[in-house]
């Protein structure tokens, strides 16, 4: 080798021994940060998970300067004098090249948004199985939530149902459900187990009876399955925010201060959220999997604020709006609409990952990304957790 290949050959290694350093530099700096992160839902029905016009809940944060926000929402174009909000901007074409025009932007990374998905009338049947079958499992010794077992069943549920049930019977028992979680009295829970016995008169499998006596028998521990759950447990956006602060306290470590959109359920459980951004506890990883997080949660304050106070909302509102008309697109098939079609060509599935609670075909661990590897199981220790937690002062009040 000559002695200009050999220096050439440095030069390139020193180069790309700088970047990897620079990259690193960055990281370290990035992880010392506390910066403000900035929520918005949309789809937001709490409980109602079977509303008809809003099918997708979407819980979107992110974290710009107040000039990077600015510079997001003039690529909208808007001339109005109100604030941006998607409802708004999507009513004409111009609004929805603004929209898209903001979601193309090289800002919209997956260092600076974050994204959950709820597909809702799914997430009820998660939830039969989360709240009901799971704990009657537990009483037996068995752990649900071992391989994703409590995913994979929910999966075959949902299909199942839909495919195997007469669609107003289906409903009526989801809508018992709902009222029982919410209710818990004794008379919704008779309604809700009659719901769940007339679905068997007009299955059109018999080999799926097993299944819908399998929930039946639930019956018998319910009143203890469903002691400590409160009528908030069927809202999206308590789970969303809990899973996106996992989420932001893995890149920032030493914590950031959560800007949430008014929010009413959110402000109802702001004590929940106190303890669960416990500082003073050790830090503790739970979970299984690809589920694993640590727990304390590394907000280190909870705020609400109006849109208007603050660029980054409106961004917020635009990014979970965006999601959730996709998704909804995505859920029904949509071919034709121009936004969606747009919205679509954006490969919005890189940010997403496993962050939705949607519903899949797939049933094995392997395909499920849940092969058990050890861990703790989360709905012991959290519990444990929380008993213990002193709630923190700068998100309690």
């Amino acid at each position: 080798m000559s002695r200009n290949s050999q220096a050439k050959r440095k030069s390139k290694h020193a180069k790309k021994t700088r970047k990897r350093n620079l990259i690193k530099d960055k990281t370290i700096r990035e992880k010392l940060r506390v910066p403000h992160i900035y929520f918005d839902e949309s789809g937001n029905t709490g409980s109602n998970l079977l509303d008809k016009d809003q099918t997708i809940f979407t819980l979107a944060s992110c974290q710009y300067s107040d000039a990077e926000a600015e510079k997001l929402l003039g690529l909208i174009g808007s001339k109005s004098a109100h604030e941006i909000h998607f409802k708004r901007l999507k009513r004409r074409k111009a609004g929805q090249d603004g929209i898209v025009r903001l979601m193309s932007s090289k800002l919209i990374c997956k260092d600076k948004i974050a994204i959950n998905i709820f597909h809702k009338e799914f997430m009820l049947a998660s939830k039969i199985v989360d709240i009901l079958i799971e704990h009657m499992m537990h009483l037996r010794g068995e752990d649900l939530y071992l391989n994703g077992q409590n995913i994979a069943l929910s999966n075959m549920l949902y299909y199942c149902l839909g495919a195997f049930c007469d669609d107003d019977s289906l409903k009526e028992m989801y809508d018992s459900f709902i009222k029982m979680i919410k209710e818990q009295t004794d008379e919704a829970i008779d309604d809700f187990y009659n719901s769940v016995e007339s679905l068997i008169p007009d299955l059109r499998s018999k080999d799926f009876e097993k299944y819908i006596n399998m929930i039946l028998k639930t019956r018998r521990c319910v009143k203890d399955a469903l002691n400590g759950i409160d009528k908030f447990s069927l809202d999206p956006s308590i789970p969303a925010l809990f899973a996106q602060c996992v989420n932001w306290g893995e890149k920032y470590p030493k914590g950031f201060h959560v800007i949430h959109d008014d929010s009413h359920t959110i402000e109802k459980q702001r004590l929940l959220f106190a303890q669960f951004m416990d500082w003073t506890q050790d830090d503790i990883e739970l979970g299984y999997d690809r589920r694993k997080y640590k727990l304390p949660l590394k907000g280190k304050s909870l705020t609400f604020s109006s849109s208007d106070s603050h660029y980054q909302l409106q961004v917020a509102d635009v990014i979970a709006s965006s999601f959730a008309y996709w998704a909804a697109g995505v859920s029904r098939g949509e071919k034709e609409d121009y936004l969606f079609l747009e919205l679509e060509k954006l490969n919005f599935d890189r940010f997403i990952g496993h962050n939705k609670i949607w519903p899949t075909k797939d049933v094995s661990p392997e395909d499920l990304g849940t092969v058990h590897d050890g861990g703790l199981n989360a709905a012991a220790y959290t519990s444990y957790f929380l008993m213990n937690a002193e709630p923190n002062p700068q998100v309690a009040t």
